[in-house]
């Protein structure tokens, strides 16, 4: 067994929360996570934006990133990308044979996500980053990246997701994410919602997080059409923009704010980082399958909404469509089915290969009285959906990261796609 077979074996012990394992693998490899500097940043939506944004900002500024996110959506390596470039085979190969090593005397054995983790953090140090940008992968306290004392960090919004880890109310859900922050070190508050927001500010004032919010300590505006918006920014110290992300959809104003937000802090560390750079990194940042056109004739668009928070912004962004919908086995499959029926006609539903894939029939079920065409496996939906699609009626893929890399894989095999850009 390799050290590409050993790391998949790990994704049958599933989800673990707490951080005696990535500590004793950090631990054994020199705590390299504790030799450069980091951003850390959690929340329900949008992480993965902000941190693309973020990275395109510091990379425009002349410095060097290491970015860490999850899961990937078609090669493991995409989720360690130094300077927006996934890590190469033999770099991710010698440091999973490195943490093997040391799992393989563990007990109990460290997770999948425990492992690729703590390579990350190797990963990073190996490349001589100036910054490490980390999404949180499940909540925030015990979450495996919450090992490191960032430079600042930021929390998304909230809503409901991962019930059965992270608690059934936001207010429980917010408490579990607010656990990534550290004392004194800046945070940047993206929910506004009363009752998760109160979780959140009560825990930075235990910490003494000098605390800048959305709506209160910076905003946004976004002008033009939904799909492609002009974004401009408005804090205490300056105003940015207006600038054409790069990244598509009225629903990345909040995460380009939190981005900016974010530099600001950063600016007073790296001084290189300013509105230049800035401006640059909105412009230029990429995200692949977050409202991502992969086609143009006919269109098909593939988003990663992964559940009923995501597939609702989704929906705000979409003309009457084709819509191709897949889903894990853990999100809430009605919800999801209720929302994206509202624009897609047909609405076809299937199922991703893998265990964590809810099956058809289960989702099928779930749709009760929607109207619905139902396909046993993405390759027949993909066929069902590009004769449904027109110029005027764009076929839409979304459910999953899983749905989306598995979908991507197949529509550059077989329909000519774009392939992943960074």
């Amino acid at each position: 067994m390799n050290a590409r077979e050993y790391l998949a074996s790990l994704e049958f012990h599933g989800v673990k929360l707490g951080l005696d394992n990535i500590r004793h693998l950090l631990a054994r490899a020199g705590n390299p996570h504790t030799l450069y500097p980091c951003v850390h940043v959690a929340g329900t939506n949008g992480k993965g934006s902000v941190l693309a944004m973020l990275d395109a900002m510091c990379r425009a500024a002349g410095m060097r990133t290491g970015r860490y996110t999850s899961p990937h959506i078609i090669d493991v390596n995409e989720r360690f990308l130094i300077d927006a470039r996934p890590v190469s085979d033999a770099d991710l190969d010698a440091s999973l044979g490195c943490f093997r090593r040391i799992a393989e005397r563990m007990t109990p054995s460290p997770t999948y996500f425990e492992l690729v983790t703590a390579a990350a953090f190797q990963l990073f140090q190996q490349h001589e980053v100036d910054l490490a940008l980390i999404e949180v992968g499940l909540g925030g306290r015990f979450d495996a990246t919450n090992v490191i004392t960032p430079v600042a960090a930021a929390i998304t919004n909230i809503d409901l997701e991962h019930t059965q880890y992270l608690g059934d109310t936001l207010e429980k859900i917010a408490f579990e994410k607010a656990g990534i922050l550290k004392e004194s070190v800046p945070a940047v508050i993206g929910e506004t919602q009363p009752e998760p927001l109160g979780v959140i500010l009560a825990r930075a004032r235990e910490l003494g997080c000098p605390v800048r919010r959305m709506e209160r300590d910076f905003r946004f505006e976004m002008q033009g059409p939904s799909a492609n918006p002009a974004f401009t920014y408005r804090g205490d110290a300056f105003t940015l923009g207006p600038v054409t992300l790069g990244l598509p959809g009225d629903f990345q104003g909040p995460n380009a704010a939190l981005a900016v937000a974010l530099a600001e802090c950063l600016a007073q560390t790296f001084p290189q980082l300013d509105s230049r750079a800035m401006l640059t990194g909105l412009r230029t940042a990429r995200w692949p399958c977050r409202l991502e056109r992969v086609l143009d004739a006919p269109p098909v668009i593939i988003d990663i909404a992964h559940n009923p928070a995501g597939i609702r912004q989704l929906v705000r962004q979409l003309p009457q469509c084709a819509a191709i919908l897949a889903v894990s086995s853990d999100k809430n499959a009605a919800e999801m089915v209720r929302h994206l029926a509202t624009v897609a006609e047909p609405l076809i539903l299937t199922q991703f290969t893998g265990h964590r894939a809810l099956p058809v029939e289960q989702l099928c079920a779930a749709a009760g009285s929607v109207a619905y065409h139902r396909a046993d496996r993405i390759e027949d939906a993909i066929r069902l959906g590009m004769r449904a699609a027109t110029a005027d009626r764009p076929l839409v893929i979304t459910g999953s990261v899983y749905t989306s890399g598995q979908a991507r894989a197949l529509l550059v095999e077989q329909y000519n796609a774009r392939p992943l850009q960074f």
